[in-house]
């Protein structure tokens, strides 16, 4: 028997795999596909590398970055490049290096091409009358401090950030450091006290992360690909993870898959817990890289977002230039556009591209990656959710959940949430021993 069964291999599962194996105890780590690392995977082909999941993180909390030197990795400072709002026919640039979770940069876009009432509103922002309601909607928290004029152009930054409608999100859970700088004498002046944006990336891509992690891991736990979780269920013994062909025991299990995964999973032994699961809001999204001819996407480096009217399907595209001969577009979907079929997401990113770079052009390449129902997508309500699910957790000692959908926005918040599950499935082993 195992001390801990690790259910998924995700960035989130393998964390907490890592910690518990540091520990000391037998941990096993059932992934239902071939490869570990979810949608925080590399994938490096000759000239380029591409990214599946999240490009970068943040320096706070600081879990990822101590876990990422810890294994001997190198995050640097995420470079900096233009991003561009398409909005009622025009481009606003946004303020370079622009961290709507810290809130860096925010004082600049007292510099972008406002009118003089907007600009007179940001510098009287710290006098903006506080929120009427506990858990504020994200359009409501911006609008209440920026006006209408700043939230039309951040919102679409914003969506493609969270993957989904960003009016629909709660302030509180996924800015929550913008609600402290707001406590602590207004949004720009705290803006002001920031000295970087935050944010970090590795030079061999998220994918090294979870080779490193995976390494580390071969060495003390069980990784075990191929092996779907159908079912878990407890006895006087302790729990069982069911599984094609058999099941494997445990004593603790961390359940470490998106909530729509988890909530299958315990279907058929814990409807309650299924019901409380899929109360959590997950959105569709995809990734379509296209490699390019470099005259073809001749403009410098730069990301795009799009205004719902704007046209375009995307709701963001990026573009770089990996080689002297080559770009790479990356373009995103969220939503139920993102269900569609290979070709019907390639083509549209096609013709996304054409439109951004008014004329028709034509890929050497396309690669289309998908995560379906992957994006938890922080609506009203999330603090209650989270309650709830806490409070249906007493009834099932040695049951332990993490994933992004409980952690909030953003990796660095993810790895933070599994470190913490991590100690608190090893303080109930050590109680359990007593």
């Amino acid at each position: 028997m195992s001390k801990v069964a690790v259910i998924g291999g995700g960035l989130s599962g393998l964390a907490v795999a890592f910690w518990v194996a540091e520990a000391g105890l037998e941990v096993s780590v059932l992934e239902a596909t071939s490869g570990f690392g979810g949608s925080a995977r590399t994938a490096r082909l000759e000239a380029v590398s591409l990214e599946l999941g999240e490009e970068s993180f943040d320096d706070t909390p600081n879990t990822l970055l101590n876990l990422s030197t810890q294994l001997g990795l190198d995050p640097q400072p995420l470079p900096g490049h233009q991003r561009v709002v398409r909005k009622s026919g025009q481009d606003w640039v946004l303020p370079q290096g622009l961290n709507l979770f810290s809130g860096f940069g925010l004082h600049q876009l007292a510099e972008m091409p406002f009118r003089r009432h907007v600009k007179w509103r940001l510098r009287t922002e710290r006098f903006a009358a506080s929120a009427s309601v506990n858990d504020e909607l994200l359009g409501a928290f911006f609008l209440r401090r920026l006006g209408p004029e700043i939230w039309e152009v951040l919102e679409p930054y914003l969506s493609a950030m969270l993957g989904g409608p960003a009016e629909e999100v709660s302030a509180s859970t996924a800015f929550s450091r913008l609600l402290q700088l707001e406590r602590q004498g207004g949004l720009l002046a705290g803006s002001r006290q920031l000295s970087t944006d935050g944010r970090l990336h590795l030079i061999t891509g998220m994918g090294g992360l979870i080779e490193a992690l995976s390494t580390r891991l071969l060495q003390k736990a069980r990784l075990l690909p191929y092996h779907e979780a159908w079912a878990v269920t407890r006895d006087s013994r302790g729990w069982q993870v069911h599984v094609r062909g058999g099941k494997i025991e445990a004593e603790a299990i961390i359940m470490a898959l998106p909530a729509p995964q988890a909530a299958r999973v315990f279907r058929p032994s814990a409807p309650q817990m299924t019901t409380l699961l899929n109360h959590f809001s997950h959105q569709h999204s995809a990734k379509v890289y296209q490699l390019y001819r470099h005259r073809e996407l001749a403009s410098g480096p730069g990301e795009y977002f799009f205004a719902r009217g704007e046209g375009y399907a995307c709701t963001s595209l990026r573009v770089a230039h990996p080689g002297e001969e080559m770009a790479l577009a990356r373009v995103q979907f969220a939503g139920e556009i993102a269900r569609s079929t290979d070709s019907e997401l390639s083509r549209l990113a096609q013709l996304d591209v054409s439109k951004r770079m008014h004329t028709r052009v034509r890929p050497l390449a396309a690669w289309v990656f998908r995560q379906p129902s992957s994006r938890p997508h922080f609506t009203q309500g999330q603090s209650r959710r989270v309650a709830d699910l806490e409070r249906e957790l007493v009834h099932a000692p040695g049951l332990f959940l993490t994933g992004s959908y409980l952690a909030g926005p953003g990796l660095a918040n993810l790895v933070e949430h599994s470190h913490r599950i991590s100690q608190s499935a090893l303080d109930f082993l050590a109680l359990a021993t007593i």
